[in-house]
């Protein structure tokens, strides 16, 4: 009899702990139906960490001072890095020195391993190394010939605000992070919450080296922001020269889109630098179809270019019924993503809910 009473009483706390799991396990399933997993991917140079960036600033209340500063090295590091890439390229395009008395001032710079002292502030002989240089006409020419040798997409807004950065009081702004270059290796997370819904962002690396850690996060994935630079359609991979940027990129889509992983996951495509692909198209001679044979618009029709390269990557796209959601964006413009990013954000969560039939 003992032993009865013994065995309900266990049985009771058994039942009793089942339904407490029970609805733990129910209130975890909502608050997972309220996180959304979003994938950030593109090959190097996409403008993936600036997307991260704007998304701080829209949906984080921005960066803290203490955040700011430490961008600090790094922008002085991209305004010396830009100066010295400009230099090199004057070497590529056979640009003189207007001035042949500003070569003391190119070999100071060429000679620079560390641009600021301990309380990092540039060095005066490096800025006025730098200001000089900057006035100088041949090198105004080989920047305004970027395009020829690669230079970054940030050395003009560095150039320009180059009185600023050398002063002893600089300190950086929200601009000057978004234009800061630091390559993305390993896995870089953001959250934000928009109408009580959770998006975790994940930002993985693009270059070759990188993409054997993307498996990582492949699992419940709810979208897939792929992000590609319209503006790379001359310029080749910096780990490989032979590779045309573009036709990387759209190779790495193929792979993307049609993997089993991704057979019931939103694919968003954003095409990126808009901007630097419109100044490119109207003014720098290198025409879409000198890399794009199969391109038989008008040279300088932006548009239909940009048309061009948007059907190349949803041509890619091998499942019949799969929607690809494309959009034109500039990452460094704000105002641009905060409302690319909302109307993405409502994609995502009306296919996320119809696939859950609750539409």
């Amino acid at each position: 009899m003992g032993a009865c009473l013994s065995l309900d009483a266990d049985e009771r706390k058994a039942r009793a702990r089942s339904e407490e799991i029970d609805r733990a396990l129910q209130v975890m399933a909502r608050e997972e139906s309220n996180i959304i997993k979003i994938l950030l991917l593109g090959a190097g140079e996409s403008g993936k960490s600036t997307l991260v960036k704007q998304m701080k600033i829209i949906h984080n209340d921005g960066f803290t001072q203490k955040e700011l500063h430490s961008f600090k090295p790094t922008v002085l590091d991209n305004l010396l890095g830009s100066m010295k890439y400009v230099l090199n390229g004057m070497g590529l395009l056979r640009i003189n020195l207007e001035n042949p008395k500003h070569k003391v001032h190119a070999q100071t710079v060429l000679s620079c391993q560390r641009s600021f002292d301990e309380n990092q502030v540039m060095l005066p002989f490096i800025a006025n190394a730098l200001k000089a240089l900057w006035r100088d006409r041949g090198v105004q020419l080989a920047v305004s010939r970027g395009y020829e040798y690669e230079l970054n997409d940030s050395a003009i807004y560095y150039f320009e605000n180059m009185e600023r950065i050398c002063s002893e009081k600089f300190s950086p702004t929200p601009v000057d992070v978004l234009r800061a270059r630091v390559r993305t290796t390993g896995i870089i997370e953001t959250c934000f919450k928009i109408n009580d819904i959770l998006f975790r962002l994940f930002d993985v690396g693009g270059q070759r080296s990188e993409r054997r850690k993307w498996i990582q996060c492949f699992d419940d994935v709810r979208a897939v922001l792929y992000v590609v630079s319209l503006s790379g359609y001359d310029m080749t991979l910096i780990e490989d020269t032979s590779v045309n940027r573009l036709r990387e990129s759209l190779k790495l889509f193929s792979s993307i889109c049609n993997n089993k992983f991704f057979l019931e996951t939103s694919i968003i495509l954003f095409l990126n630098k808009v901007d630097l692909f419109q100044d490119k198209v109207l003014h720098s001679g290198r025409h879409l179809r000198y890399y794009f044979p199969e391109y038989k618009g008008p040279d300088s029709d932006v548009d239909r270019a940009a048309r061009f390269i948007q059907h190349l990557f949803q041509l890619q796209n091998k499942h019949q019924g799969k929607v690809i959601y494309p959009h034109f964006t500039t990452a460094t413009d704000t105002s641009n993503i905060q409302v690319v990013f909302q109307v993405v954000m409502d994609t995502i969560v009306r296919e996320n809910l119809e696939a859950a039939s609750l539409l």
